[in-house]
């Protein structure tokens, strides 16, 4: 858990090498418009907000993440435009939903116990 969420000073974030190599060959769960759908861009997106133990220049921790193509993330993550026809919520949204989703197959795939 961060120092963010428990009040305390700051502590270690929480980084598992296991989660973040289980996204290559997996689809992208996001799906914005513009995806390619396969499977050789998929990454593990992080999310964005303090929640998740993001800021002063670190990434959130590796439990707080999903599979997502380098082409959704980059939505995410605000460095493309977003897609004509849908608004920020709606990435969010996406983000989230495939949040859950990861976390699912991260556990049914052994990766979480």
């Amino acid at each position: 858990m961060t120092a963010r969420l428990i009040g305390m000073g700051k502590i270690k974030t929480y980084r598992n090498q296991k989660i973040r190599d289980s996204a290559r060959g997996k689809e992208c769960l996001m799906k914005l418009p513009g995806c390619c759908g396969g499977t050789e861009s998929t990454i593990w997106s992080h999310y964005r907000g303090e929640a998740g133990g993001k800021g002063m220049s670190l990434k959130a921790d590796d439990l707080c993440g999903a599979y997502a193509c380098t082409h959704c993330d980059a939505i995410y993550d605000g460095q493309k435009m977003i897609p004509n026809g849908i608004e920020r919520v709606d990435v969010w949204l996406a983000w989230h939903n495939a949040h859950i989703q990861s976390i699912v197959i991260l556990h049914a795939d052994g990766v979480l116990k």
